[in-house]
């Protein structure tokens, strides 16, 4: 009687070892699939792009030989993550060949000065020269300062003005006006410059789109258009 009651209670021990033994496995098989499935799900890091923009300036020039002013160009590389190793994309070239930025040091003072703090590429700049072929206080720029994500958007370039020590940059053309050209008069210290308006949204530049013309002083930055009432007499 008392074997056969032993027995009992070593079978009821060796059940209750048994069952505590199966669920600490399929515990740790549920651990062990939800660590799986973890890392088999993106993180929302993960599913951002793999690129990273990093800007690197190139050595620095001087725009004129008698300027007091050198002048480091920033650009922008592509650096693209493969498999925890960084690499630069396109060969290292500079993305979409523009500027993003420029820096003005004082080479008396060394005072830096950074041209923007907004997104911008400039597609060029240079500096402006008076009558007797002497550096002007100013540099004008081309910029594109609007980006849209949608492909078909156009892209406007617009004309910008800074002092020769790259403050006071200043947009000179207005917002959604496509630069077409630009010509500058020394002696009377203008820049006159032509835009184009999309007008009738279709997302094309062309002889059906309205037309104006502008001077910009080089002493205010202030732009005038030009040459609105004279087309009125015209076109009477």
């Amino acid at each position: 009687m008392c074997g056969k009651l032993i027995k009992q209670i070593i079978t009821i021990v060796f059940l209750g070892i048994l069952l505590s033994s199966c669920k600490q496995i399929e515990k740790d098989r549920g651990i062990e699939d939800a660590f799986e499935s973890q890392k088999e799900t993106p993180s929302n890091e993960d599913k951002q792009s793999n690129e990273k923009n990093v800007f690197v300036a190139d050595l620095p020039i001087k725009i004129d030989s008698s300027s007091n002013f050198i002048v480091f160009q920033i650009n922008e590389l592509v650096e693209a993550k493969n498999k925890g190793k960084l690499k630069y994309s396109s060969r290292d070239s500079y993305k979409g060949n523009y500027l993003k930025n420029l820096i003005f040091q004082n080479m008396e003072t060394e005072e830096m000065n950074v041209l923007t703090t907004s997104k911008i590429n400039i597609t060029s700049y240079e500096q402006l020269y008076n009558a007797n072929n002497e550096a002007e206080e100013v540099i004008l720029y081309q910029v594109i300062d609007t980006f849209s994500e949608d492909k078909e958007a156009l892209v406007l370039s617009s004309l910008y003005l800074s002092t020769s020590d790259g403050k006071k940059f200043k947009k000179i053309s207005l917002k959604n006006h496509q630069l077409s050209s630009w010509t500058y008069f020394p002696e009377m210290r203008k820049i006159f410059f032509k835009t184009v308006v999309d007008s009738d949204d279709n997302n094309k530049l062309d002889n059906l789109d309205k037309h104006y013309m502008y001077s910009v002083s080089l002493d205010d930055f202030k732009s005038t258009e030009l040459l609105k009432e004279e087309f009125k007499m015209i076109s009477h």
